[in-house]
């Protein structure tokens, strides 16, 4: 197997590298899509440029090394078709655009704006928020301007956890609410 990568690696580092890819597309069922070989071959690409950081002296084995920056790269992956899955929910269609068998536009589709029913739930929507905390709607506020919530921690300064809480906490009041379909 060493010979099979020019000798850079030792049979062990490839056995772990492999073993630790076997393991996350076993947990991650989206890394199926990915070839086996490819994956272990960026994790030991990854591991070749990180394992001359190996430092002895701080008590962890080599193997014990690798394998934390195998994960750490198997996670940037999994982190990466996340947030590309996340990119395809938020791509613009035109509201020219045509639909169904009728090429009826997009923008047909849409119910008035203006009408009662749509009045009614901005106004419980509106209501609602005058429920929420100053922080609860500054996170709004940034979320609707579509910035991830690194950003919106960043923002406020506060922690990512807190803001992930905080988000958990409106989402409780509008499903009390009865207004679930508004906050996504």
């Amino acid at each position: 197997m060493g010979l099979f990568y020019g000798g850079l690696f030792a049979d062990w580092e490839i056995a772990v590298a492999k073993n630790l890819v076997n393991d996350f597309r076993q947990s991650y069922p989206w890394l199926r899509g990915f070839d086996f070989e490819d994956l272990v071959q960026e994790c030991l690409i990854h591991w070749y440029l990180k394992r001359d950081s190996y430092i002895q002296e701080k008590g962890a084995s080599v193997r014990t090394f690798m394998a934390k920056v195998v994960r750490s790269r198997l996670e940037m992956i999994l982190r990466g078709q996340q947030s590309d899955k996340r990119r395809v929910m938020h791509l613009a269609s035109s509201l020219d655009e045509p639909i169904g068998e009728d090429e009826t536009p997009l923008g047909d589709a849409f119910v008035n704006p203006e009408s009662p029913a749509n009045y009614a739930i901005h106004l419980d929507v509106e209501a609602v928020f005058t429920l929420l905390t100053p922080l609860q709607k500054d996170i709004c506020r940034l979320l609707a301007q579509e910035y991830p919530v690194k950003q919106v921690a960043e923002m406020l300064g506060k922690p990512r956890t807190t803001v992930r809480d905080e988000i958990k906490r409106i989402r409780q009041i509008f499903l009390q609410k009865g207004l679930k379909d508004y906050w996504q």
